[in-house]
């Protein structure tokens, strides 16, 4: 027989060994994870520390173009009548401030009336946000990302208020910072940040404001991490580990820019890759798992070699007096010195044992055979006591139809003979010997229906198939429920002990339905089949319980079951609730016939 692969005694003292070093485990699986957890955290130092350079820069860039649009607003109000000097005037700022992509004043109704880059068409800035916002609030405005249409480059839109006398916005300045001049900080380099990271400021709308490194290809379109954009928009900062776009795995902290403009939302985004963040904790990871590993070797070593010695020799002795034993050897021992401690204890208390079991078995032994031979001699006076019974309801079926059978029928003769001489003046005993002849019937009808029950004469006379057949018209009659039967050939072949049998075992199964199944209908069938005799009942009641077929209170069902086996044959009983009960017995016919055969020889 295989063995399971953790049936060995030896191998589950290995597991033991192994289960033994699961606390150095969960302390080392702690260690790591509580390495990972101070790696992340100086990837949010870095980017807070980041974050505040970057809103330093910004807050000075946006500082500075305020002051160049004050200056431009307090040129417009002393020029405003000349577009051409103000767009020269305009163009000298350009060059001299060359962070800028374009300097430009509008009008009341977004009409560019001057820009430091020659104005080729018309160009009218109501829809931009930024415009409608400064000429409402009347206030200086960082605005956001967008093509600025003058340039047609990625810039960043501030604008500022150019008032009249009563202090009212009557137009607007405005400057185009260049976004690359947002990727001159050089903040990647002076950060010292792990090979592959990246550095990156992006508005509300996902637009990338600057990349470091590589900005040329980033800067302006949509930052290519969909997943890591709904999550900055979501959760403001935070860390997300998301996939770059090109296949790795990076790690990105986040968190919103403070540069003092209210109305832009900036974020700055520091991603790693993953590889590289957790490098030392995978390190530390990796060595602690080899130090684990050479302990549990040693160990599992040790286990080995001191199982041997200490206890599998002595387990195996214990485990061949057992196997002697269970092949029948009683006086099987383990012979041991019984030495000190658990095993010495054990095997002491096998050997007593083996003793105990081997004086038991020999008890048990002789109360087996005396139990079978009561078992055989209940089944004998069982099957006695039915014969028996069968002869004495015979013998009184006899007595009852041919004595008292007789008698009432000459009482009713002389009682008719009387009748035929009685004057015809005295009516009244003519009333009367008419009462006395219907209560003779009565009773002749009684004393045929008592012999039938205790032995139908049609069950000797015309056969089983017969008898089954008035059984079930006589059912139908005292209960009203139908009861259909199918035969097979009439001449089954059973001797009388075996028709007897199964002509009683019919009468206890429509007993039971009568009594207890709350049947609308009954079906029997009685047939020959593969050399034995077959009868089934079945209704459309209740159905019978599984527990009442082995209750010992139902003593139509025991009565079913001994009159079977003593006759070598097989009961089978189901219920299905509210769909009925099925009793089918199957009866060998070969004891008929030997007893037949017997007879002739006879």
């Amino acid at each position: 027989m295989t063995r399971a692969p953790f049936s060995s005694l030896r191998v589950r003292l290995m597991g033991f060994v192994l289960v033994a070093l699961i606390p150095a485990l969960v302390v080392m699986l702690y260690s790591a994870d509580e390495q990972k957890r101070v790696d992340t955290a100086y990837i949010r130092e870095n980017l807070l520390r980041l974050t505040w350079l970057h809103a330093r820069e910004e807050g000075r860039l946006l500082d500075g173009t305020r002051q160049v649009l004050t200056v431009l607003a307090q040129y417009r109000r002393m020029h405003e009548g000349d577009p051409r000097a103000c767009s020269a005037y305009f163009a000298s700022l350009l060059e001299e401030f060359q962070r800028y992509a374009n300097f430009g004043a509008v009008g009341p109704d977004g009409e560019v009336l001057c820009s430091a880059l020659p104005l080729h068409l018309s160009v009218n800035v109501r829809e931009s946000p930024w415009f409608r916002e400064v000429m409402e609030s009347g206030v200086f405005v960082p605005g956001g990302f967008q093509v600025e249409a003058i340039s047609g480059k990625p810039a960043l839109i501030l604008a500022s208020p150019v008032r009249d006398a009563t202090g009212a916005a009557r137009e607007a300045v405005f400057a185009a910072i260049e976004l690359s001049w947002l990727n001159r900080f050089d903040f990647y380099r002076d950060a010292r940040l792990p090979a592959g990271s990246t550095l990156t400021q992006i508005d509300d709308r996902g637009i990338v404001l600057s990349h470091q490194p590589s900005p040329q290809s980033w800067v302006g379109r949509p930052l290519p991490v969909p997943d890591l954009m709904n999550e900055i928009l979501k959760r403001k900062r935070g860390l997300f580990l998301a996939d770059n776009g090109e296949g790795t795995p990076y790690l990105y902290a986040y968190e919103p820019l403070l540069n003092g403009a209210k109305t832009r939302e900036v974020y700055l985004i520091l991603g790693e890759p993953k590889a590289t963040v957790f490098a030392f904790s995978r390190r530390l990871l990796t060595r602690s798992f080899l130090w684990l590993g050479i302990g549990a070797a040693l160990a599992l070593v040790v286990a080995w070699f001191a199982a041997d010695i200490f206890l599998l020799r002595r387990v195996m002795s214990l485990l061949t007096t057992t196997r002697r034993l269970t092949v029948g050897d009683l006086a099987a021992r383990t012979g041991s010195a019984y030495r000190e401690g658990e095993l010495g204890e054990l095997e002491r208390a096998f050997d007593e044992m083996a003793a105990t079991l081997q004086k038991n078995e020999g008890e048990r032994a002789r109360a087996d055979e005396e139990l079978r031979n009561s078992y055989r001699q209940l089944r004998d006076l069982s099957r006695y006591l039915q014969t028996a019974r069968e002869e004495e309801r015979t013998r009184i079926a006899r007595e009852i139809h041919d004595e008292l059978g007789q008698g009432l029928t000459a009482l009713k003769m002389d009682l008719s003979w009387l009748k035929k001489r009685l004057l015809p003046k005295p009516e009244g005993l003519h009333d009367k010997a008419a009462s006395m002849e219907g209560l003779i019937d009565a009773t002749i009808q009684t004393v045929q229906r008592l012999s039938g029950e205790l032995r139908p004469g049609i069950l000797d006379d015309l056969g089983l198939a017969a008898a089954i057949q008035w059984q079930a018209e006589e059912f139908q009659k005292r209960t009203g429920t139908p009861c259909e039967v199918t035969l097979g050939p009439e001449d089954i072949s059973l001797d009388r002990d075996r028709s007897t049998a199964v002509f009683r075992i019919f009468q206890e199964a429509l007993t039971n339905v009568a009594r207890h199944a709350g049947a609308t209908e009954v079906a029997a069938s009685l047939e020959e089949r593969e050399g034995n005799v077959v009868l089934k009942v079945q209704d459309n009641g209740r159905g019978i319980k599984r527990e009442e077929t082995s209750s010992p209170t139902s003593f139509g069902l025991i009565g079913i079951g001994e009159r079977v086996h003593s006759l070598g044959g097989k009961v089978n009983i189901i219920g299905v609730e509210n769909k009925g009960t099925t009793i089918a017995v199957t009866i060998p016919l070969a004891a008929a016939e030997n007893a037949n055969d017997q007879d002739t020889r006879r």
